[in-house]
């Protein structure tokens, strides 16, 4: 943070990774009706405690007969679609693509391109069997659990040779567009790259043709010498808040071993994993209570699994602000929350 910086000045900070502008404006906590989650003096707690229930009779995440058949499970030795499992990966109902599509590219008259039956998979991993049992009240156990089910139907979903993207993500709460109160991942396979993707690849492609070094690796590198944005560190993996965070305690967690490809986990790195995701969700809790969020992981695209210039890296985004004209309409971002001052607060949230 520039040393002149203070928590009512203004900046406009520029994502190293895609160029995306961030208006870094504490000033705008203090509007009519502004978000409370940004006010400066925001006490902190314990995250709240986990509260398990019975899965109601119309939730798909605990009544096999609600969902397709399922594609995995876990433990392995559990029936597919039978009660017994602690993690289950069902094909979603939903689904944006077709497993058997017939990939047509198209052109209209003006150059406007299109997919006809674009192929892929959209697939659900419901991540405990109980209906209530937040990831902040999980044991590293059921954390590897998860990981290793989201591995796995990354390593399936590489083998289809149409398949080029894979993306994991999770949606929890109607503000971060949840459907379903049953916390699940969801898993897309695309048979093209998304161009927002593809600009991320060249810009850091070109940085390392440049310089011969990663701009992921530098960039992380950068923010350990610092320090100010620095939430957490384990023996595997590094947790911060982004210096062009675009939302209020957004937070990245990234591997201290470079590599684009997020299935080349050890096992132990795995476990940190999800030990260090648990805690960032605690961390988050404990400054803002029924948080609803996003979860991205972002690894390479097959294609490049073992490009040097990209590291695999996961986001949480609190959906504690509301996009509204200046980001709908400009695609910048306005963060009413200093990205040093939110790593502060979730440094001190006292996690078990």
């Amino acid at each position: 943070m520039n040393s002149t910086t203070s928590l009512q000045s203004c900046e406009a900070r520029f994502d190293p990774f895609s160029d995306k502008v961030v208006l870094v404006a504490p000033k705008r906590s203090k509007r009519p009706n502004g978000s409370p989650a940004s006010s400066g003096d925001r006490k902190l707690q314990s995250p709240p405690p986990a509260v398990s229930s019975a899965c109601p009779p119309d939730c798909p995440g605990g009544h096999e007969d609600l969902t397709p058949p399922a594609v995995y499970v876990c433990p392995e030795s559990a029936a597919l679609n039978a009660p017994g499992w602690t993690i289950r990966v069902v094909p979603n109902k939903f689904s944006c693509f077709s497993r058997a599509g017939s990939n047509l590219h198209y052109e209209l008259p003006g150059g406007l391109r299109g997919i006809e039956d674009p192929a892929g998979a959209c697939e659900v991993v419901f991540e405990t069997e109980h209906h209530k049992h937040p990831i902040h009240s999980r044991s590293p156990e059921e954390m590897a659990f998860c990981i290793r089910a989201i591995v796995n139907r990354y390593q399936t979903a590489r083998l289809d040779p149409q398949a080029r993207f894979w993306y994991g993500f999770k949606n929890l709460g109607k503000a971060a567009g949840g459907t379903i109160d049953h916390e699940h991942w969801q898993l897309y396979t695309f048979s093209f790259v998304p161009p927002a993707i593809q600009e991320r690849y060249e810009r850091a492609a070109q940085y390392f043709n440049r310089t011969g070094r990663s701009l992921y690796g530098d960039r992380f590198a950068a923010e350990v010498a610092s320090g100010e944005r620095i939430v957490a560190a384990s023996p595997h993996f590094l947790t911060f808040v982004p210096f062009a965070a675009g939302m209020p305690y957004q937070i990245r967690i990234v591997p201290k071993r470079h590599t684009a490809d997020f299935s080349r986990m050890t096992g132990d790195q795995l476990i940190d994993f999800g030990v260090s995701l648990r805690d960032a969700v605690a961390r988050l809790c404990g400054v803002i209570p029924d948080l609803a969020f996003n979860i991205e992981l972002h690894t390479a695209a097959f294609e490049h699994a073992s490009a040097p210039w990209f590291c695999w890296h996961l986001e949480i985004v609190p959906r504690i602000t509301t996009l509204a004209g200046v980001e709908l309409g400009l695609n910048v971002m306005v963060n009413p929350v200093l990205p040093e001052e939110a790593a502060s607060k979730l440094r001190a949230v006292s996690v078990g």
